[in-house]
């Protein structure tokens, strides 16, 4: 009897598995063709279909592949990075409540960036690489302060990695924010919708800056998964098993902010999708191998900033909201759920 039991149970735990993987990965091109076909000028599908063929009009040509399909790829890349980052930061801090944009990582990366936009403007030739740079500098500085700032006693403490990333998130901000302020009008409104993580003016360009670092950062960090599975056991036990914990550790924490920086150079101020998309892979997945995990969450996270971009530029009146401040209005009160659940045990 228990035998049936155990062989009836091990294909239902894998169809759970494959549903992880499966529904993001259905529901990806579905959104993707939503993005191109809604918007300030919306598009019949039979326009979609001439302008593949090449006998759409110049304008609706230009609509679909210069303004909308490069935004909608800039929005998956950004997503499944940002997703991957979450991920490895809950596995890294024992925290399901990590997120590069709460733990202030995104804040960091976002002053430097505002940094290498204002004064050093010799180097915008090159900014293929310099932005992406500067944004990774202010990420690792902003994680540096972090880990600094939540150990106690020797140790990384969990409920402390929140309050201190909140603490830093509202200093850099306050510093984007001033620095804002003494900018030109047109400049300040960029840097605003740069801030509230507006995907808007999303181009080849920006395909060009994300897509060398993802195809880098990615792997590396999917190569993680076995390393991340162990950590979670504890330090202890991963030590007994020979696993090089602080080195580990340091690899996670590189590889995490490196892809949010990255991201976060590119669309903005964008938080809660690192949260967000982990914890639905994690629900849908009936396993807790990060092997298995780590390919749903990006898969989420490619699909849920999309989805919050084609959201926002659907709204029935004549106004776009950033894809970043749909995200938080989704997202923020499922954290509250979170943090109010977790300080409660």
């Amino acid at each position: 009897m228990t035998t049936d039991v155990t062989a009836t149970a091990v294909p239902a735990r894998q169809s759970v598995r494959r549903a992880g993987l499966w529904i993001p990965a259905a529901l990806l091109p579905l959104t993707l063709l939503s993005g191109l076909l809604v918007g300030y000028t919306g598009i019949s599908p039979r326009q979609l279909w001439a302008c593949l063929w090449g006998t759409a009009s110049p304008e609706l040509s230009l609509i679909i592949w210069q303004i909308r399909l490069p935004r909608l790829i800039v929005a998956a890349l950004c997503g499944a990075g940002l997703a991957l980052s979450g991920a490895a930061l809950q596995a890294l801090t024992h925290n399901p409540l990590a997120d590069p944009g709460i733990l202030g990582i995104n804040a960091g990366a976002g002053f430097s960036v505002m940094v290498y936009l204002s004064y050093f403007t010799a180097l915008h030739l090159n900014g293929l690489f310099w932005q992406p740079v500067f944004a990774l500098a202010g990420g690792l500085i902003s994680a540096g302060l972090l880990w600094v700032l939540a150990r106690r006693q020797g140790r990384l403490d969990p409920q402390l990695l929140i309050l201190a990333g909140i603490g830093l998130a509202a200093f850099f901000s306050a510093l984007m924010l001033i620095m804002g302020s003494n900018m030109e009008n047109s400049s300040y409104q960029l840097v605003a919708r740069w801030l509230a993580g507006n995907l808007w003016g999303s181009s080849w360009y920006h395909v060009c800056v994300l897509w060398p670092w993802l195809l880098l950062l990615v792997p590396l960090l999917l190569a993680q998964s076995r390393a991340m599975d162990v950590l979670a056991l504890g330090a202890l036990q991963a030590q007994a098993l020979g696993l090089a914990v602080n080195r580990e550790r340091i690899k996670l924490l590189f590889l995490s902010v490196a892809l949010a920086s990255v991201c976060i150079s590119v669309c903005g101020g964008i938080s809660f999708i690192g949260l967000a998309a982990p914890h639905i892979a994690r629900r849908l997945s009936a396993t807790p191998r990060q092997a298995h995990r780590l390919p749903a969450t990006l898969l989420w996270g490619a699909l849920l900033l999309p989805a919050a971009d084609t959201l926002g530029r659907s709204l029935p009146w004549e106004l776009e909201i950033p894809a970043g401040i749909v995200v938080a209005i989704l997202a923020a009160p499922y954290f509250l759920y979170l943090l109010r659940r977790r300080l409660s045990f």
